[in-house]
């Protein structure tokens, strides 16, 4: 717990876009671009809260803090808005439970959203968890959610993983990774419908195909394809009427 507080305290930010991420790798690899320069900060009371891991961070992204997807749909919000960002890198869904909710639920959120989903895919892969446990844990965080808050709340599926570089050169046949990712995508899509919550269809954008929105490792989004995806995001808050000012 006194770790976590210690990682709360860098990644919780109240503003349109200056929040901080977790640790050193999610520092700016060029603190004197323009963009990193952090936006003014907002004081409420409309809250959007992110809930989600290194995504949410923004690593990948030359400055994690300003232009990953959580603080691009910051600067989007209404006037004021304050942004919430709970992402820890590494995070899984059972992580985000023991240490994101309780924060989230205390934030009392006009929006979240929600995006935890490829490190359990991992842990799938490794033989750590399983598909079941996984849904079992995603409906626990959401019903903690619908329970807890009268929040709109943002749910994003996997892309198709079969066009990343991580998965293309991984050892797991990619008809394998293909399979998978429809059948968890399911899971997702099902857990989601039944809190009546909005999915954010992550698996039929353009977002994996880009080896440009793709970061070095090949795993995360690169600046431009936070950018992407922060469209993606937003995209789908409008055509459900948010965000609310």
């Amino acid at each position: 717990m006194k770790r976590f507080l210690g990682m709360l305290a860098l990644v919780i930010c109240v503003g349109l876009a200056g929040c901080t991420s977790v640790g050193s790798a999610g520092t700016s690899t060029d603190p004197v671009a323009s963009d990193c320069n952090p936006f003014p900060q907002g004081s409420g009371p409309y809250t959007y809260v992110a809930i989600g891991a290194s995504d949410a961070v923004g690593i990948g992204a030359t400055c994690p803090a300003t232009q990953g997807y959580v603080p691009l749909l910051g600067q989007r919000m209404p006037a004021h808005a304050r942004v919430v960002n709970l992402g820890i890198s590494g995070a899984t869904v059972r992580v985000a439970l023991s240490d994101e909710v309780s924060y989230a639920l205390a934030a009392k959120p006009n929006i979240v959203t929600v995006w935890l989903a490829a490190n359990d895919f991992r842990a799938m892969e490794n033989g750590t968890l399983t598909l079941a446990t996984y849904t079992q844990q995603l409906d626990h965080l959401l019903g903690q959610l619908h329970a807890g808050t009268s929040a709109h709340v943002y749910v994003a599926d996997l892309p198709d993983l079969t066009k990343l570089p991580y998965f293309i050169h991984g050892n797991v046949p990619l008809p394998i990774i293909a399979a998978q990712t429809v059948a968890w995508n399911a899971a997702i899509i099902a857990v989601t419908a039944k809190y009546s919550d909005i999915l954010v269809d992550l698996y039929h954008t353009n977002l994996a195909p880009h080896p440009d929105y793709i970061w070095i490792d090949g795993f995360h989004p690169s600046t431009k394809g936070y950018a992407v995806l922060a469209g993606v995001f937003w995209a789908a808050m409008q055509a459900h009427g948010d965000p609310h000012a």
